[in-house]
């Protein structure tokens, strides 16, 4: 947990957010790992077949208090499903999307953007100003449908959503992993051509053309999961744990 955290301190949070370990004994003696995304069915028995103790995602699988633990409930039934095969839940969510090197840096880069900067500075880590969101310039100006198809193939998409011209020209491109349309003004105002996100509504879409800007979305999936080889990468080279990288496919939507 001190090695996570040394990446990704807790202290960088969103107040509504639910991070750290969920289930399971801090003091117990940690050998494999399994990183995914979510902590769902498939994946806790995932983890039972690769006899993983821990299993780090970056959704927390538990936000609100549980009342009851009872098989009466999805969680529930993971919580004990959990304890009785002796597997511990970490997570690490908004302070990884914080974090330098978390998912919205990891996204950045897969984009092939340079000069990148914070979107919304809110904190500080390791004496530099940090904070959801990035910004920064593609190499060369590209037009919207090419860069849209790029993204798609480098995310794994078989179809993507853009709002916008497909001949528009972009160059400055902002972004925010998961559901980030709170910063769509944000990104307006720092003259982004084009902001990336994922779960995007139609009104939102709607200022975004009343704003001037493209979107693209590619999904809170797929801008996310991207992150598993990243953690799983950053353990095997703090620690000496089995890092296992998760296989199931957690993409709830399909284009037919």
């Amino acid at each position: 947990m001190e090695i996570l955290e040394a990446w990704a301190p807790q202290s960088l949070a969103e107040s509504w957010d639910n991070p750290g370990l969920l289930v399971g004994d801090a003091d117990r003696e940690v050998k494999r790992v399994l990183v995914a995304l979510d902590v769902r069915d498939s994946v806790i028995e995932e983890a039972i077949l690769c006899r993983a103790d821990w299993i780090i995602t970056h959704h927390p699988m538990l936000f609100s208090p549980l009342k009851k633990i009872t098989t009466d409930s999805p969680n529930g039934r993971r919580v004990l499903r959990l304890a009785q095969a002796g597997i511990s839940h970490y997570a690490m969510h908004t302070n990884l999307d914080t974090a330098f090197g978390g998912t919205n840096d990891t996204l950045a880069a897969l984009a092939n953007l340079q000069e990148v900067s914070v979107l919304c500075p809110t904190c500080q880590q390791d004496g530099q100003p940090n904070g959801l969101g990035r910004i920064g310039f593609l190499p060369e100006p590209m037009a919207l449908g090419e860069f849209a198809d790029m993204l798609r193939q480098k995310v794994g998409l078989r179809h993507i959503s853009i709002v916008g011209s497909r001949e528009k020209q972009v160059r400055r491109v902002a972004l925010c992993t998961g559901s980030g349309m709170d910063f769509l003004e944000e990104a307006a105002n720092q003259g982004a051509d084009v902001y990336l996100s994922g779960d995007i509504r139609f009104h939102e879409a709607q200022k975004a053309q009343d704003l001037g800007v493209a979107l693209v979305d590619v999904t809170h999936y797929a801008s996310e999961v991207l992150i598993v080889p990243v953690i799983a990468r950053y353990l095997r080279e703090k620690t000496a744990l089995d890092v296992v990288e998760s296989h199931v496919d957690g993409q709830v939507f399909d284009v037919i």
